[in-house]
């Protein structure tokens, strides 16, 4: 599945061939997501798992198609994977590969820690063109004390377009430098939130419009991005930013934390 395309699969798995069975399709999301699960077609993980050791779901003559929603990691899926052997063929996973797809490394998207990664599969189909599977692990620092409905957050919308943005530099232009290290300066953002994110499949895609690398110590972009779900488009932004070279920012940082420390002390 084309990471711009991201949507229930339609392709069946082995135990659907099986001839005069029904299908059913769901989906498990992470616990952190209970919210959202409405146990007929959407179950949180410790849900499902449970009903799958009770005896399992499936009447008779039916089959269940699971679907990876977000929060479930390679850990989950190993435990689904197994959960579903023990069914006899009524329960399967929809992609069995799909959980075992890691997000991008953190220095990808300038982060320390893994779960706080938002992207996976990024690629650019064009130079200007970036495209990401949006991946929100349970433990993201966004998602771990915040009180919502069933939607995702917007402050996580916020950071997966800041992240594209990184991730579209460090993959597509940075290979072109001369090595160095850079940091993103945030000139800019205007958003628009046209939906709810729901802790669904998505993407998040950035174009560069206009940029200015004259300089490879001070480059400048401007670029629109979008998070999208299931064919609509949940948000849209214009967003104007730097890439500077580390040693640049580290002097300007210091002599402006100079000025504003003495600004407050006097």
């Amino acid at each position: 599945m084309a990471p711009h395309d991201v949507s229930c699969p339609k392709t069946p798995c082995a135990a659907w061939m099986l001839e005069g069975h029904t299908r059913r399709d769901v989906v498990v999301v992470a616990d952190r997501f209970a919210q959202f699960a409405r146990e007929d077609r959407v179950f949180t993980l410790s849900g499902l798992l449970a009903l799958l050791g009770s005896g399992g779901p499936v009447a008779p003559g039916c089959h269940w198609i699971v679907h990876f929603g977000q929060g479930i990691d390679a850990a989950d899926g190993e435990l689904l994977e197994t959960a579903c052997e023990k069914s006899e063929g009524t329960v399967c996973l929809a992609d069995p590969a799909a959980f075992r797809r890691p997000s991008e490394p953190p220095v990808v998207v300038h982060k320390d820690r893994p779960e706080n990664v938002l992207l996976a599969g990024v690629h650019s189909p064009a130079p200007a063109h970036c495209r990401a599977e949006l991946r929100i692990h349970r433990d993201n620092e966004l998602v771990l004390d915040h009180h919502t409905g069933e939607h995702v957050q917007g402050i996580v919308i916020i950071e997966a377009m800041r992240q594209i943005c990184i991730a579209q530099f460090e993959t597509a232009i940075r290979p072109g430098l001369a090595p160095a290290a850079y940091a993103g300066v945030w000139k800019r953002i205007d958003l628009s939130f046209q939906d709810f994110l729901f802790p669904l499949p998505a993407t998040v895609e950035s174009l560069i419009v206009e940029s200015d690398v004259g300089r490879e110590t001070h480059l400048k972009f401007r670029a629109t991005t979008s998070v999208r779900q299931q064919g609509r488009t949940v948000a849209t932004a214009g967003i104007e930013y730097s890439m500077i070279a580390q040693g640049r920012i580290g002097t300007l940082e210091r002599r402006k934390a100079g000025q504003a420390t003495r600004a407050y002390l006097g």
